[in-house]
């Protein structure tokens, strides 16, 4: 995982004080689309790509069936899919009823294996950026280093997705990000 610090302004709660503070932001390092997870789990297995869509499409059908019947869906190592809703609270049991609900939603909490590989995962500082201009988002790098005590790890693995590149958004001069 790749991060970058930058200065953003950060107001002190119950007052309008605001200071400047070094803030750890993750890097993303792009999207892995169902394609690409179709095609990386066919190249490093014996399925053909063909039978590795038609699983995990299915398995797509089949987490929604079941979230939409109220059920938790949880899926081994990865962790658990369920729903949840957002309602408005009324007065009197006349005004109660299904006109509550405002929105479904879908929450996703991993298992503490998964949390606890990408805590020990390598990690990589790319940068730390000062705030040069608030209003338009606008950075200069200042300097590079290490994590604290974890030092910098060369990139390492398989990447399922090889063409995603480097979205750091840094390295020269500035960066609006």
């Amino acid at each position: 995982m790749k991060f970058l610090s930058k200065q953003q302004p950060i107001t002190k709660i119950g007052t309008s004080e605001t200071n400047l503070k070094f803030v750890l932001n993750l890097v993303e390092a792009g999207t892995v689309s169902a394609k690409n997870i179709v095609e990386f789990a066919s190249k490093h297995t014996s399925a053909p790509a063909v039978m590795v869509k038609a699983v995990l499409e299915s398995s797509f059908q089949i987490i929604e069936h079941y979230l939409s019947l109220g059920y938790r869906v949880q899926l081994g190592e990865l962790g658990t899919f369920y729903p949840t809703i957002k309602s408005k609270a009324v007065d009197s049991n006349t005004d109660a009823g299904m006109v509550q609900l405002e929105k479904v939603n879908v929450r996703f909490r991993p298992n503490s294996d998964i949390v606890e590989r990408l805590n020990k995962a390598p990690k990589t500082l790319q940068g730390i950026y000062r705030l040069v201009d608030a209003d338009r988002k606008f950075y200069e790098e200042v300097g590079r280093g290490e994590l604290g005590d974890a030092p910098v790890q060369p990139d390492g693995g398989d990447n399922p997705d090889p063409d995603s590149g480097d979205n750091t958004g840094g390295g020269g001069g500035g960066f609006a990000g």
